[in-house]
């Protein structure tokens, strides 16, 4: 065969091939030639004495690429010619280093992955390309017996693709309950695959990573379990499939929801036996739900009096003792469930029935106010024993005479007012009395 060249070289050793031959056997000699090519050993590459060989024509280089260079020339179709030299440079007048050894000369491609050929002289270059890099090529040939040729092909030069720009219109959305959510714009860039999201309580840093986003075309995300009136700065980049990440986007700043604030003025507006009447501000929030009244007694678990909707600002505690120790303290809770800090507690001592005694050596009289203006009509009177409470009696009015009582002995009373219906009070407080001797 003589030095042609050709545009493609399946085409161009099918053409050589005796025209007589069916399209199959042409076809099973072009694939016989290609296995011949693969399987001939790699020679020794050596610059003296050079080969007298062309050099390769119609080289070309892609750009645009992630991190690779695709090669392609034209094949020198010679009996003469071995193979073919790939070299590389960062300049178009650079020093030219070996980085692949294509062997045939029928193999015309070569994909630049930024790796050096066996046995090529190490450099100072990264075994990776890098990105938005451009690179300069040549191509020169070798023959069987790995003399190469003097002549390179033309130089050609290659920009690998950019490390992508960050996305556009990067949104973080505020007075969401403990999250922000944030949305962008998909990239434009193809070789985007993922996006990394960091978060900052500062506009100036320092960002910690807080998530990767898989897909070009995935631009939301939620950063949630946050606290209430939180502050964050945000900034998204893009990764390519090469893993390579853009420059981050500008920050954006979003302030979480902030909890409704503690209710104000929070007061016992009037107190009868056995309820307890409270009244406060409204809230200045528009999107309540409910006050929640809480009931400390004696350093116990708060208790919940009364859930009541946003338009109501009065409560009433119907389960307090005589003469009982109470705390109160409101709660507001807006929408989206969250809840203010409790407001400033009221003290309080719940009305007692005023109960006293009078003791002598053969009775005692007992008297308490009757409170006949909350309903009441008269009181149960009841003495302890050692087995439990005996009934005395039921007094209507405020007064009442156990005459059965022993000189010297020490008597425990209590005193349940009632209604007309038969609803009680609470009792009150008990008494103790000590009858004086004889």
């Amino acid at each position: 065969m003589g030095k042609h060249r050709l545009g493609a070289h399946w085409i161009g050793i099918a053409l050589l091939l005796p025209a007589c031959a069916s399209d199959d056997t042409r076809l099973a000699r072009v694939w016989d030639a290609l296995k011949q090519d693969q399987a001939r050993p790699m020679p020794e590459l050596r610059e003296e004495p050079p080969a007298n060989l062309p050099s390769p024509e119609g080289l070309r280089a892609a750009s645009g690429e992630l991190r690779t260079v695709p090669l392609k020339w034209e094949p020198l179709l010679s009996s003469e010619v071995g193979g073919y030299s790939v070299e590389r440079a960062l300049a178009r007048d650079g020093h030219f280093e070996r980085i692949a050894i294509v062997s045939g000369p029928t193999a015309t491609t070569y994909l630049d992955r930024g790796s050096r050929a066996p046995g090529a002289p190490a450099t100072a270059e990264a075994d990776q390309l890098g990105d938005g890099v451009t690179y300069f090529y040549q191509v020169r040939a070798y023959d069987p017996s790995g003399r190469l040729a003097v002549i390179a092909s033309p130089v050609v030069a290659a920009t690998t693709a950019s490390l992508p720009e960050p996305p556009e219109g990067l949104r973080a959305y505020s007075n969401q309950p403990r999250q922000v959510p944030l949305s962008w714009r998909a990239s434009p860039d193809p070789h985007v695959i993922a996006y990394v999201i960091e978060r900052s309580p500062s506009s100036r840093g320092p960002f910690e990573p807080l998530a990767t986003v898989e897909g070009r075309h995935r631009t939301i995300h939620v950063d949630s379990a946050l606290g209430d009136l939180r502050v964050f700065y945000y900034r998204v980049s893009c990764l390519n499939a090469a893993d390579g990440r853009g420059q981050p986007s500008e920050p954006v700043r979003a302030v979480t929801k902030p909890e409704p604030l503690p209710p104000v003025g929070l007061a016992v507006v009037e107190r009868r036996l056995g309820e307890n009447r409270l009244a406060w501000e409204p809230n200045i929030e528009s999107d309540l739900v409910e006050y929640r009244v809480l009931r400390v007694v004696d350093d116990q678990p708060a208790e919940l009096v009364a859930s009541l909707p946003p338009e109501e600002t009065r409560a009433r505690d119907t389960a307090v003792l005589a003469r009982q120790s109470v705390s109160y303290s409101l709660v507001a809770v807006d929408r989206d469930g969250l809840e203010s800090a409790s407001s400033q507690p009221v003290d309080v001592l719940s009305e007692g029935y005023g109960l006293e005694a009078e003791a002598g050596p053969d009775e005692v009289r007992l008297s308490w106010n009757p409170r006949v203006d909350e309903g009441y009509h008269g009181a149960l009177v009841l003495r302890a024993r050692w087995f439990g409470e005996q009934e005395l009696g039921f007094a209507e009015g405020g007064s009442f005479v156990d005459s059965d009582v022993t000189p010297g002995a020490r008597h425990r009373y209590t005193v349940v007012l009632e209604r007309p219906d038969g609803t009680r009070a609470p009792p009150s407080s008990p008494l103790n009395v000590s009858v004086p001797s004889e």
